[in-house]
């Protein structure tokens, strides 16, 4: 006699769940899964390309910013530099001033205390002069103007 053996529990399970999925709907599944992956494959590419020319700006961007950031360092450090000679500048002429508002060395002349000085202020222009004195009618006809 020949000995069948009976399918287990497992077989049995496995065998009815089988036979329920259709055929094309799990060849269709699997053209979609496909699809999907190609596209995912190219997206993933893209996304590299992108990342790659995006380190190679970022590295050019990071170093003019530096550069940037060091020629604004220096023009700080000159303009401290201006700003300070320039309070020092003041500060000394401030001294200085103040010295000599009371300074009475003779080597100062004030123009109302010199010689050569013309006040106009004293008296209306009458007529010609000429060295500092005005002219006659009878100088200016002598030719003298």
């Amino acid at each position: 006699m020949p000995v069948t053996m009976e399918p287990t529990a497992s077989q049995v399970f496995c065998g009815r769940v089988l036979g329920m999925v259709n055929a094309e709907d799990v060849n269709a599944i699997i053209l979609a899964q496909k699809n999907m992956l190609d596209r995912f494959e190219k997206t993933n590419e893209m996304l590299l390309n992108f990342n790659n020319l995006s380190s190679v700006r970022m590295q050019q961007m990071n170093e003019r910013f530096l550069h940037h950031t060091r020629t604004l360092v220096e023009m700080k450090k000159d303009l401290d530099s201006i700003f300070r000679r320039i309070r020092t500048t003041t500060t000394i002429a401030t001294s200085e001033q103040s010295t000599e508002s009371c300074d009475t060395s003779p080597d100062v002349i004030s123009p109302t205390t010199s010689q050569d000085f013309e006040d106009l202020s004293q008296g209306q222009y009458d007529g010609p002069a000429m060295n500092g004195q005005s002219l006659t009618d009878e100088d200016t006809a002598n030719g003298l103007d």
